[in-house]
């Protein structure tokens, strides 16, 4: 069996022994005024919910990934994501190593810019110690008017953590027509795509197939292959493929030096640079 497909089946195998986790029922239970989770998970999956309150999660170790009605969004290790107050989501993994950090709290009425879309980023080493810290609340009585002040400065550090999000998120559709062919083209990345074959394999002109993504995902037909194409490089990077011509290769590059700079392009580093970072966390 060659690299790409024991990756690919290490994927599918995690995805069939994936464990079911509540988090509707943790912020429903939840005593104090504020929610506080550190466990290593490995390969889970969440029941879809939204709560009242805003989530910041910190991918410690292994990929997460956030479905929202919208967007597929991928967290790498070392990144993290805040999902505003009242979004519908779910969350998965299917790394064995996942370490996930998670804290939910309420989010002050006028902090305009912590209600409006889910945005990852790279986690500051400031507030990645701060989630941090809030492991202690599980560990013995908290004093809930020092969270609250603590919780605050978090708030008040997000928006500049959040000015630095990259997009590593591709738009969702059930439209009819394209939703076969996104799944196609998510499955078929090591594989030259080409929008006149792939128009014509499943029925359409290249004009109609173009005005779709346009139209029902909001960018062009090159766009959407360059961002999973790159997000899959994330999981196989995470799968510990440290070669970044084999990774190229793998999700269908001739050029390392375009895959180098799209990787650049949307995750703000070279990726031998995201590579030797990940050995920090």
């Amino acid at each position: 069996m060659d690299k790409l497909r024991q990756k690919d089946y290490f994927l599918f195998a995690s995805a069939m022994y994936s464990q079911p986790i509540s988090c509707s029922s943790l912020v429903e239970q939840a005593t104090s005024p504020f929610v506080s989770f550190h466990q290593r998970l490995g390969c889970f999956h969440s029941d879809w919910h939204q709560h009242e309150w805003g989530q910041l999660i910190y991918a410690e170790k292994g990929c997460i990934h956030v479905n929202s009605r919208t967007k597929q969004i991928l967290i790498p290790s070392g990144y993290g994501v805040w999902i505003p107050p009242d979004t519908d989501h779910e969350i998965r993994s299917t790394s064995s190593q996942t370490n996930i950090r998670s804290i939910c709290f309420p989010v002050a009425d006028n902090n305009g810019s912590l209600r409006q879309t889910i945005s990852v980023f790279p986690m500051s080493t400031l507030l990645r110690e701060m989630i941090r810290y809030t492991n202690r609340w599980n560990q013995g009585p908290v004093d809930e008017a020092q969270a609250t002040t603590f919780l605050q400065t978090v708030q008040g550090l997000l928006p500049e953590e959040i000015d630095k999000a990259v997009i590593v998120y591709l738009p969702s559709t059930t439209h009819a027509k394209l939703l076969p062919i996104t799944t196609y083209i998510q499955t078929h990345l090591a594989r030259p795509i080409n929008v006149q074959w792939l128009a014509s394999e499943f029925g359409l002109s290249v004009r109609t197939l173009s005005r779709l993504f346009r139209q029902q995902l909001g960018t062009s037909f090159s766009g959407y292959c360059k961002i999973a194409r790159i997000m899959r490089a994330l999981e196989l990077i995470e799968l510990g493929c440290d070669n970044v011509s084999q990774v190229a290769t793998d999700v269908g590059y001739e050029s390392l030096a375009t895959f180098s700079n799209n990787f650049l392009a949307i995750c703000g580093h070279r990726p031998l640079q995201f590579i030797h970072s990940k050995r920090l966390y």
